[in-house]
Formats: structure tokens, C-alpha cells, sequence
């Protein structure tokens, strides 16, 4: 196997907070580029807060674009972790140069 180039530091200076995505997932893709959607369930709020009735709704929590060659690092990373996990994932993909 080839040597893999050396991956940049990772670095969090905007500290990107966790967002809860429990529902569906949708993946497209648009040439080179992969855009996954997440959703959670939660109550329509205009409908809770009007007459109490809890409505459930899929809402968009998170979108993330990356390229085609990343999302299939991606589906081997989730294969390793799924088949295995308790063993830690390494890092997977890499970034363009542009």
C-alpha cells in the first residue's frame, strides 16, 4: 500500500458545537460533490404552542457537502466501526488541494 500524504493538523477555533440528528438521513449527489442531510423528529411548534397538539415533523438539522472520494472513505470508515466498535476509527479521507 502506498505511503498516505501526510493529513494537516485538526484544528476546532470556532469550538463547532454537536447537533442531534436522530431521524432520517438523505444522501445526493451532484457531480464530484456528496450532499448528506440529517433530520430529527421533533413537534411542529406553532401547533404545540396554538392548541397543544403535538405534530410530529422531520425537520433539517444539518447539511454537509464533501466529494465523492470522501464519502467513500466515509462508507469504509462506517464499515470498519459497524464490523468493530470497540476498536478507535483513524481519521479517514482528505482534503482537495485547490
Amino acid at each position: 500500500m502506498p505511503d498516505q500524504p501526510e493529513q494537516p493538523a485538526v484544528t476546532d477555533p470556532d469550538n463547532i458545537p454537536e447537533i442531534l440528528c436522530d431521524g432520517q438521513v438523505n444522501v445526493s449527489v451532484a457531480g464530484n460533490l456528496a450532499i448528506l442531510t440529517f433530520t430529527h423528529v421533533r413537534p411542529d411548534a406553532t401547533k404545540m404552542f396554538k392548541d397543544g397538539t403535538i405534530d410530529p415533523r422531520a425537520v433539517v438539522r444539518a447539511r454537509i457537502v464533501i466529494s465523492v472520494p470522501n464519502l467513500v472513505a466515509f462508507r469504509d470508515l462506517l464499515n470498519r466501526v459497524i464490523q468493530d466498535p470497540n476498536t478507535p476509527a483513524p481519521p479517514a479521507g482528505g482534503s482537495t488541494r485547490h
